[in-house]
């Protein structure tokens, strides 16, 4: 299970994924088109006009399939950007809150959010190396980070003599806020559509690469560039809606967002 994971790991973060698909589908091209080849010398066979409209079929049905992937993965990614960007402003106004704590409690708290942030920061990096047993383990070391920072935030305001401990207070909603914000976003990392769409989006894709290879073989006759130029957009068009999907191992990062944490961190 382990290694099965660490090569899908490796397959996502490199660009294995598109080379496999492009092999994959002019294989099937190359295997329908021997097919209907030798049927074709073997029985005299011929294209036949009921074939267009299977192969019209098969190609809507798969252009369909991609269109709902390619938008569902694209909408989730800028949701997840969407999400960062506020993990990351409520991050800044927690750590602005701190200056309603007493000046004695202030030192401890503020280390405690640099070592939160510092924490937040490593979560992902690296993560086309990790397999998700490590990534939860991460998560923990994290969120005990997080629990230290609510108890002495806790301790800090009942600590506070009143009336100030209402000024003090209004920390507590911020610092939920920021935890909150921050789970979201871990969250967000695993909402995919069903595995059985995706193995459908790519069943189909090999289908329609064996039904257009048959087709060609019937008719005895092989278009290399239309093959070619098929196979390539297909296999990009799917390893885009893959990339989008999984951008935390993928090659299309989050990174210029997570690194809108970095320059906070600067900040502190």
């Amino acid at each position: 299970m382990l290694l099965s994971e660490n090569l899908r790991l490796q397959i996502f973060s490199s660009d294995l994924l598109f080379l496999i698909l492009l092999v994959l589908m002019l294989l099937m091209i190359e295997v329908g088109w021997r097919v209907g080849f030798n049927l074709a010398s073997k029985y005299s066979m011929q294209k036949v006009d009921a074939s267009e409209t299977f192969m019209a079929a098969i190609f809507g049905l798969l252009a369909l399939l991609i269109a709902l992937t390619f938008s569902g993965a694209s909408d989730r990614f800028d949701h997840r950007r969407e999400l960062i960007v506020l993990e990351v402003s409520a991050i800044g106004t927690a750590y602005q809150s701190i200056d309603l704590l007493s000046h004695k409690d202030q030192p401890q708290v503020r280390e405690l959010f640099k070592q939160y942030l510092d924490s937040r920061i490593n979560l992902y990096q690296d993560n086309e190396t990790l397999s998700e047993l490590h990534l939860e383990k991460k998560v923990a070391a994290h969120n005990a980070i997080g629990n230290q920072l609510w108890k002495a935030v806790v301790r800090a305001v009942e600590d506070t003599v009143y009336p100030q401990k209402l000024v003090a207070a209004q920390i507590l909603p911020e610092v939920s806020d920021m935890f909150t914000a921050s789970e979201n976003q871990r969250l967000a990392s695993k909402f995919h559509p069903p595995q059985i769409i995706q193995r459908a989006l790519i069943g189909l894709a090999f289908i329609g690469s064996l039904i257009a290879g048959y087709n060609m073989g019937v008719e005895k006759k092989r278009d290399w560039l239309v093959v070619i130029v098929y196979s390539i957009l297909m296999s990009g068009a799917i390893f885009i809606i893959f990339s989008l999907e999984y951008p935390r191992i993928g090659k299309v990062s989050l990174g210029d967002f997570d690194a809108e944490l970095m320059v906070l961190r600067k900040s502190f």
